[in-house]
């Protein structure tokens, strides 16, 4: 999900952040966006955004779902980062492998094509997605988890299972 402009809706109460938003949403470019949400979590707390893109289909859904960012300690195969790929570029895809201090990431909505970046340059992790006023807890969902799962490990059939979903 590398798009051009993020939602933002959070609200961080007696906070110094010319970000804030408490009613309504506000729309800015990912330049101006993505380092102030990085800061943000860099200092302790949890950013929900609005998704935006599709290549994370059909787990995250444009404009629909809601994505919940925190800070990491460690990342592994199969989780869902925001990463710089280069200076001022981000992504939010999932980690296909770890080789030393490099990672491979693909969208869910990709069959081909691949971004790799250092570990360092991962700066979120996805913890929950809030769908339809329900919260998927990323490390306890059940359901994400067996979904996430067959998807990876579905690559073969991804894109004939994305061009049904695609028709849907």
């Amino acid at each position: 999900m590398s798009a051009r402009r993020s939602s933002m809706s959070f609200e961080l109460r007696n906070h110094p952040c010319s970000l804030i938003c408490i009613m309504g949403t506000v729309q800015l470019r990912n330049e101006l966006f993505l380092p102030k949400l990085i800061e943000l979590i860099g200092e302790g707390h949890t950013v929900t955004i609005t998704a935006r893109g599709n290549s994370m289909n059909p787990f995250i859904r444009n404009n629909r779902d809601k994505l919940v960012f925190s800070a990491f300690t460690e990342v592994k195969t199969g989780d869902v980062v925001l990463a710089e790929i280069s200076q001022g570029t981000y992504v939010c895809h999932r980690i296909v492998s770890i080789d030393g201090d490099m990672i491979t990431m693909r969208g869910d909505g990709n069959t081909v094509g691949t971004e790799q970046c250092p570990l360092s340059s991962v700066r979120a992790i996805l913890t929950a997605v809030v769908r339809g006023g329900k919260t998927y807890y990323i490390s306890t969902s059940r359901t994400w988890k067996t979904y996430s799962w067959l998807w990876m490990h579905l690559l073969p059939l991804r894109r004939y299972l994305l061009a049904v979903y695609r028709r849907l």
